[in-house]
């Protein structure tokens, strides 16, 4: 993120705010109660709607509308914010003037605080016991990061210079490190500063690395190869559907990502772990559950959902979809989902911080 695209994230969202006051001035003018009861509930779930679109639907519009479908939601929610406002404060009935001015204040309110939290990323701690640890291994676990989409590149320096403060034992990738709007150079140059860590650091894919849908943006800006002996070149494992032994009592499993269909091995096709071993598996989606109890591993890392990111995303999601956020148990694995350590594209996060993972492994019953 430069100034340039800041530039654009706010002038985009002032732009909509000014025209959706502008559009309803006649119908508040009219100051009926009804009026403002329904525009709080249609403006309400067409906020919602396409928060949803813009985060889970990718097709090649909605990536070539920019920020105007998010800053569309973050200005319709805050305005159907102020229609609840006039229906449980009465000096706000008096004149459509104050109605919109709480709507513009709200909307700054909201706007400021999302495009702040995505540039604040902070540790989050973890830990699991296992009679299988034989001793404590402390290690990060990172996802989502999408270099240079939502987030200035200062932002994720300081972040890995925390990181490399904390001397984990070594750092697990959970995919999306970079997506289809990194350059060439922004993979590069983020694979570097993972490699400069000096920690033993290991990676899978998730849906977005090998820019799959870079013909949505006008072709891919590195080729998969590329992308593979950049992090290769850095000194980073890939793990594919892999495992790496970390030491006697613990191993890791990397998958290859659900999106490439048959180029996953199954359950059954996996290498075998070492008996007795406790299994840490990295696996960019969480929504695999019959995979997640089949396999047996002891803890499953993924990322992939963001927590939702945009308000109340998260609440809209766990009517269908469970593994959104948080911890989980599915058989004998636990899970953990981690809400990633940025956000999707938009500069802008109303829904669980930016996080990177610490997980501490202890020797327990």
């Amino acid at each position: 993120m430069d100034l340039i695209h800041y530039i654009a994230w706010f002038t985009s969202v002032a732009a909509i705010t000014a025209v959706l006051q502008l559009v309803q001035l006649p119908l508040r003018r009219k100051n009926k109660i009804w009026i403002y009861a329904s525009g709080f509930v249609i403006k309400g779930l067409v906020a919602v709607a396409i928060a949803y679109f813009s985060m889970a639907i990718c097709n090649k519009l909605m990536w070539n509308l920019g920020y105007l479908p998010v800053a569309l939601y973050a200005a319709l929610l805050c305005d159907a914010a102020s229609d609840l406002g006039v229906l449980l404060i009465a000096p706000l009935r008096k004149g459509p003037k104050r109605v919109m001015l709480v709507s513009v204040i709200l909307t700054a309110i909201f706007i400021l605080y999302g495009t702040v939290n995505m540039q604040i990323i902070s540790p989050k701690e973890h830990t699991y016991t296992s009679d299988k640890i034989q001793s404590t291994h402390r290690f990060v676990f990172l996802s989502d990061l999408h270099y240079c989409a939502s987030q200035s590149p200062r932002t994720v320096d300081k972040a890995l210079k925390e990181i490399a403060a904390n001397k984990p034992e070594f750092i697990l990738l959970g995919g999306d490190i970079t997506d289809e709007r990194t350059e060439a150079d922004e993979m590069r140059e983020i694979y570097e500063k993972l490699g400069a860590l000096g920690i033993p650091t290991y990676f899978i894919y998730g849906n977005h690395d090998r820019q799959d849908y870079g013909d949505y943006l006008g072709g891919a800006k590195y080729t998969p190869e590329e992308l593979e002996r950049a992090i290769k070149d850095n000194g980073i494992k890939i793990l594919c559907d892999e495992i790496e032994t970390i030491s006697d009592d613990l191993v890791i499993l990397g998958r290859e990502d659900v999106s490439k269909g048959d180029m996953r091995c199954s359950v059954s096709e996996l290498p075998k772990i070492p008996d007795g071993s406790y299994v840490v598996c990295v696996d960019h989606s969480p929504y695999q559950e019959e995979e997640i109890r089949s396999m047996g591993a002891d803890l499953q890392l993924s990322g992939h959902v963001h927590a939702g990111q945009l308000f109340p995303l998260q609440y809209v999601y766990r009517f269908g979809v469970n593994n959104i956020y948080g911890d989980y148990r599915l058989g004998d694995t636990e899970l953990y989902v981690s809400s990633g350590i940025t956000g999707w594209y938009f500069p802008f996060r109303t829904e669980a911080h930016c996080n990177y993972e610490i997980i501490k492994l202890e020797p327990g019953l």
